[in-house]
């Protein structure tokens, strides 16, 4: 009888260690040879807008090869950051398939991620490590070995403030009965909403969608243009005016995420000016991936008309 617990714990012992066991993480030698590294295409950034990292697995060693599959077209889910307030965009996949990959000594697993981070309100430095999770071929996935801590500058401007925040923004994605105290112009047609009485009526934002209809304004007026953007196929709005003119004033621009976050739901790229003197210019927008140059990518036109009242 005195042996009874003994043996009932040796017994709970041998039924329980094995599963944990099995559970715990296994640490792979390769693991010590593959040195993680994320180098950001820049310092700083503007709020709310796309930044790309160039990251790497290199095998570190100097005899031994690495081994470890990886996805074909979602690689970023390869890729973690061990801060909540930055986010690694979504690539759209048409087909995506495991692909085994070997690193001889010196060689590197490399790729650029598209980063984003959202709602700021203030220019602050934001602190980050990318881990790196390797993939066996049956689809199980490894603790993340880490980068060094990456530093970006977040720079939120006062004029990127009100198109960021629940403004101008907002009002791109909905209808005017939807935002009270708002004049939206869409397609070039002014849709008037219930006036706000606190908001001067030459003071109500103005947004534009369509570059088939020209955009009529006066000197001293702001407005916006919204162009639909999904960051998570790695394209981006790049905005050209004509030189030295004087017509209009870039005043920002911000990527406004879709009000519900659906993994490849596309947002706004929203770029505000402001009407100077008379005249007429053109805003031209190329969709573009920054790393890509042998492409023809989509392009609008918008004509901008400053007239006097």
């Amino acid at each position: 009888m005195k042996k009874r617990p003994f043996f009932i714990f040796s017994t709970l012992l041998f039924l329980v260690l094995p599963t944990l066991l099995f559970n715990a993480p296994v640490a792979r030698a390769e693991d010590s040879l593959l040195k993680i590294q994320a180098l950001p295409d820049q310092n700083s950034v503007k709020g709310g807008m796309m930044f790309l990292v160039h990251v790497q697995a290199l095998n570190s060693s100097s005899d031994t090869s690495v081994e470890f599959w990886s996805n074909s077209c979602s690689y970023e889910k390869h890729w973690v950051t061990d801060n909540a307030g930055v986010f690694i965009q979504s690539w759209t996949c048409n087909e995506n398939t495991l692909e085994p990959v070997t690193l001889g000594p010196g060689e590197a697993y490399e790729k650029n991620l598209i980063l984003y981070i959202p709602k700021k309100d203030k220019t602050d430095p934001v602190v980050f490590r990318l881990g790196f999770k390797r993939m066996s071929e049956d689809g199980d996935v490894s603790e993340p070995l880490w980068s060094d801590p990456v530093t970006m500058n977040v720079i939120v401007p006062e004029e990127m403030k009100e198109v960021v925040s629940p403004s101008v923004a907002e009002t791109a994605s909905q209808t005017p009965d939807q935002v009270p105290g708002t004049s939206v112009k869409i397609s070039g047609t002014p849709s008037k909403a219930m006036p706000d009485s606190s908001v001067p009526a030459e003071s109500q934002p103005l947004v534009f969608q369509d570059p088939g209809v020209p955009i009529k304004i006066s000197p001293g007026q702001e407005f916006s243009i919204a162009l639909t953007s999904n960051p998570s196929t790695g394209f981006g709005w790049k905005m050209t005016l004509p030189v030295d003119q004087k017509t209009i004033k870039p005043l920002g621009s911000g990527y406004v995420a879709p009000q519900k976050m659906l993994m490849g739901a596309p947002g706004e790229e929203v770029y505000k000016f402001k009407a100077m003197t008379p005249g007429e210019t053109k805003a031209d927008f190329v969709y573009e991936r920054p790393w890509e140059r042998k492409t023809t990518p989509p392009r609008k036109i918008f004509t901008i008309l400053v007239e006097e009242n």
